[in-house]
This record gives structure tokens, sequence and C-alpha cells, in this order.
């Protein structure tokens, strides 16, 4: 089938795609996945496909592939266990829904699963994770569960990233159940975007050791964005942006919530700190609710929200003699008020760097061209965090010196007293054959 063969590509590029999650500069801890099973189609068109998919689940063996078509979408299915080394993969996060009413929708309780685009609605528990380890779930909606959208027990060396979470009572919970009684270790949560819940953002509570909560978006949500409980230590929390919380974060325990200098820490959008070297972290630490815990270098603007400097206009004489230096001017602006540096390109072999300057401040370099021709400067502004602006050009003539044609010359030189004001004119040029 036609359709068949098109989706073998994209399980392959999910395949390869979460194979390598170390973007981020630390090990994950994801076994590689090798693509070596089955594909067992549900929904669409195909002769052989399902209509169930934990009928699928259930005929799969480790290292097939399901693969959920969206024509079918709603599946009205809860419950559905998975106890196998799978791949469980959408055809597009927004269309293939899985709609619990109001059950539990997915268990995970096997090593090595792969559970990308799904949209999980109106359940229960979006994803319960049970003795869970080495899996990735990456590119999904949980949307208006009535509890958590991930809960995860008794489970390590997870990377839950790159997901929605909306309208749930929770988000993310790392915890400590009677049916899976444990720890969480080392899990990475990337990435996600977590609004609108009715409790917490992502909370740890119960011996959750070692895990990371790096780059996420949490924002509007009724009590906590993180809470840290309950002998949770050693987790690391940087680089999220927290927003119109209740609280922002709550921690009693000993874990980190910054990653040094100059990488920094986390954006908080009730920090009153200033930052008067415009490196974009702020001079004084922000104080986490509950304990003696401090985000050290806070972000004075939201991590990964950088807009690019405006184009520098730059001014300066257009034309010149050879030799001769010329003062120019540069200046852009940054809507983020971040600070910049200019690179200049001179059109003559030679570029500067200067920097770092205030948003708005003009900026004056020196240069002189050696030989004549017509020059066209080109200059950026890039900002601290690397964004750049599109060139700007500005042109300059550096004519000819002016030539005298030598017999000529000759005569005026035998004659001094001829043409006096002529021989006076000729001195302010440089006489070349």
């Amino acid at each position: 089938m036609k359709r068949n063969a098109i989706t073998i590509g994209i399980i392959i590029f999910f395949v390869l795609s979460v194979s390598f999650p170390l973007s981020l500069g630390f090990n994950v801890n994801k076994s590689f996945i090798i693509f070596d099973g089955n594909i067992l189609y549900v929904g669409g068109g195909g002769p052989d496909n399902y209509t169930s998919i934990q009928a699928a689940i259930d005929d799969a063996i480790d290292g097939d592939t399901v693969f959920v078509f969206d024509d079918s979408s709603p599946y009205y299915e809860n419950n559905i266990i998975i106890s196998k080394s799978i791949n469980l993969i959408g055809e597009n996060k927004d269309t293939t829904i899985i709609d619990g009413e109001d059950e539990d929708i997915l268990f995970v309780q096997a090593y090595n699963v792969t559970l990308c685009e799904f949209k999980i609605q109106n359940g229960r528990y979006g994803f319960r994770l049970e003795s869970c380890s080495y899996s990735f779930f990456d590119n999904n909606i949980f949307f208006n569960n009535r509890l958590d959208g991930i809960l995860m027990s008794n489970s390590s060396y997870n990377t839950i990233s790159n997901n929605f979470f909306q309208y749930n009572d929770y988000g993310i919970s790392l915890d400590w159940t009677l049916s899976a009684p444990g720890s969480c270790l080392y899990n990475n949560i990337l990435n996600n975007t977590i609004s609108n819940t009715s409790y917490r953002g992502v909370q740890i509570s119960f011996y959750q050791r070692y895990n990371n909560i790096i780059g996420n978006t949490i924002e509007n949500t009724k009590s906590e964005g993180v809470m840290i409980c309950c002998s949770s230590y050693y987790n690391v929390v940087y680089h999220n942006n927290f927003i119109s919380n209740g609280i922002n974060a709550k921690d009693k325990n000993n874990n980190t919530w910054d990653d040094d200098y100059p990488s920094g820490g986390n954006y908080w959008d009730d920090y009153t700190g200033e930052d008067n070297d415009g490196d974009g972290i702020g001079d004084t630490p922000y104080n986490i609710t509950g304990g003696y815990n401090k985000d050290r270098y806070p972000l004075m603007k939201p991590w990964g929200v950088n807009h690019p400097p405006d184009k520098p206009n730059i001014n300066g004489p257009t034309s010149g003699k050879p030799g001769v230096e010329y003062n120019f001017s540069f200046v852009s602006t940054d809507s983020d008020e971040d600070s910049l540096y200019y690179l200049i390109d001179w059109d003559d072999g030679y570029e500067d760097v200067t920097g770092v300057y205030p948003s708005g401040t003009e900026v004056y370099v020196i240069h002189s061209w050696i030989t004549k021709g017509s020059y066209t400067i080109r200059a950026k502004a890039v900002d601290i965090s690397g964004a750049e602006s599109d060139w700007s050009e500005f042109t300059v003539t550096i004519p000819r010196n002016k030539v005298i044609y030598k017999p000529f010359l000759s005569f005026l030189q035998s004659h001094p007293n001829i043409f006096p004001k002529l021989q006076r004119f000729l001195q302010l040029f440089i006489i070349i054959d």
C-alpha cells in the first residue's frame, strides 16, 4: 500500500531523531533504538490494519513499531498497556487523538519505549510510567486530563521532551507510588511547555534524585510552577521560564537552580533585580520559596526567546583620499535591550570586531584605504546571545590621485615665474607619472 510505504520514511525519521537527544550537552542515557522490527498499522485504509491500538501492541514484539494513522481519530481507548520495547508513533500530534473518557490512558511498564506524536486527552492520567527506563516521550500534547499529564514512579534514565501540557491538574509528577515504589533517578525533562494547570506544573516528591529540568516554559499554574519536596535532593533546574504562576517555585531540599556563570539560571517574571553590567544575568540572586535555595544567576529575559538587533546605521564621509584615516559611526538598537558588538567588513581585506556596547550606543571606528576604488562597508550588529542583524551597507569612493603629464610638469619646473598661481595650486597634489 502506497500510504504504508510513506510512513516507513516518517518512522525512520522519528527513530533517528530520538536516538540522539544530546544537543543540550549532557548524556541523557538513552539507549540507541535499532529499527529492525516490523511495522504494525492502526487505522487508515490498509486491509491488514488494526482498529485498536492495544490490539496492535499485543501483537508486537520487542523492536517493532506501531504506527497510528489519524484517519480513525479520535481513538476512544483507555488503560492501554505497553510492557515491551516498542515504538508507538502517531501520524500527527494535533490530529492523532487518544481520548481516555476519564480513565487512565497509557501505562508504560518496559525499557526502551518511544512514544511520539499523540494528543492524549480527557483521561485521568495521560501516561503512567511505572518501572520504565531508557525511554523517550517526545512531541505529544496532554490536554485536559483530570490528574497528571505524566506520572512517573520507580523510573529512571527517561527523557520527556518537546511536549505540550495544557489544562491538566498537574503537568509532570515524579513520585513514589504504592503500585511502583521506588525513586526516579537521572530523568531529563527538557523543552516542554506546561500551562494552565489546576495545581502544579512539575512536582518532584519522595526520594526523587539526580533529575534534570531544563529549558521548559511553565506558566499560568494556579499553585507552584515547580515543587520539590520530601527528601528529593540533587536535582538540577535551569534555563526554564517561570511566568504568571501562583508561586513560581518552592523547594525545601538541597537542589541546584542554575548552571553557574555565564550559562545562568532561570527566567523569573517576578525577579526585581538589575543587570548593571548588561550580561543578561541579574546582579543579585533569586530566592526560592520554602528553604535556602537560590538561583544565583537569574536570567533577565525568557530563555530561548531572543530577538535580533536592528540593522546598524552607518555614517561617515562618502569619499576620501588614499592613506588618510576617516571616522565612521555605527549604531543599532536591540528590542531585548541586550548589549551589542559590531562586525565590520571594510571591503579591502580587513575586518573589525568591536564591542560590547549597550543597545543604542553610537560607536566610532577609524579606517583608511591604501588604493583607489569604490568600497562598500558592510556591518552587522550581534547581541550577547548571538542573534545577528541583517547587514547594512555604506559606499565610500577613494579616487585616484591627480596625474600631471610629465612634459608639461618639466616645462613648469623650468619656468617657475610662469603661471605662479598654477604652480601654487599644483603643490596641493601628489605628482605622479
